[in-house]
């Protein structure tokens, strides 16, 4: 079915957020899909839908909402929060995004999220939270230092982790993310995708890799949302 757009407040504005719904009846368990920097694209929006199509309420936030382009990449990667990849705005923007998902009464509570390069980082932040079943990180982007996170924020999260990298990414470098999987050790279940850089979902989406990062990545959201107990 279409998508319906609903405003979600997060703070100091709102947030357009297309909801992707799946057929039948709910409550179902829910997945934020948090787009790269370019934005909603159609890309992202394929991934939505394709989410809802096999069983999952998700929510695609639209974080550039009201022409906030500039200001929102401004503070992502020119302010020293957002280049450490610590507590800022927009990392608690997402998290008023997650609590008003699990709050929808058509969600049954069970919890994943989806980050890609920019919004990776935030990922790893909310993976510290107890209600987030199924975090997933696409490319590393966040955090200009070792692993791209502090060490309590590692030392935090629960895991597991799925993750998505690609060995010849001249963006989210290899080294930031061996160091990632060496604080997080077990916790972080690693996918290395060789021959492709930059943009499994987007640039990559329809090589052999990119399809094999989407199928791991539905994998994982059905062992983390739908196991019983």
């Amino acid at each position: 079915m279409p998508p319906e757009t609903r405003r979600v407040f997060v703070g100091t504005r709102a947030i357009d957020v297309e909801v992707h719904r799946p057929s039948g009846d709910g409550p179902w368990p829910g997945v934020v899909l948090l787009h790269e920097l370019f934005g909603l694209t159609a890309n992202v929006r394929a991934d939505a839908a394709d989410l809802a199509s096999h069983g999952y309420l998700t929510w695609a936030p639209d974080l550039y909402t009201d022409g906030a382009f500039t200001k929102y990449c401004i503070r992502t990667f020119f302010t020293p929060g957002g280049l450490l990849n610590r507590d800022t705005p927009e990392l608690r923007e997402v998290g008023a995004i997650l609590d008003a998902l699990k709050d929808d009464p058509d969600c049954n509570r069970r919890l994943g999220m989806i980050g890609m390069c920019m919004t990776g980082g935030f990922v790893l932040h909310m993976a510290t939270r107890d209600d987030l079943a199924a975090p997933i990180v696409y490319h590393h982007g966040q955090g200009v230092t070792g692993a791209g996170i502090d060490r309590a924020v590692g030392d935090a999260i629960k895991g597991p982790v799925q993750g998505h990298f690609a060995t010849d990414d001249k963006i989210c470098l290899p080294r930031k993310v061996k160091a990632l999987e060496t604080m997080l050790g077990d916790r972080l279940e690693s996918h290395w995708h060789d021959g492709v850089g930059h943009g499994l979902r987007s640039r990559f989406r329809y090589t052999p890799a990119g399809r094999e990062a989407w199928q791991a990545t539905l994998g994982f959201l059905d062992r983390q949302l739908r196991a019983v107990g």
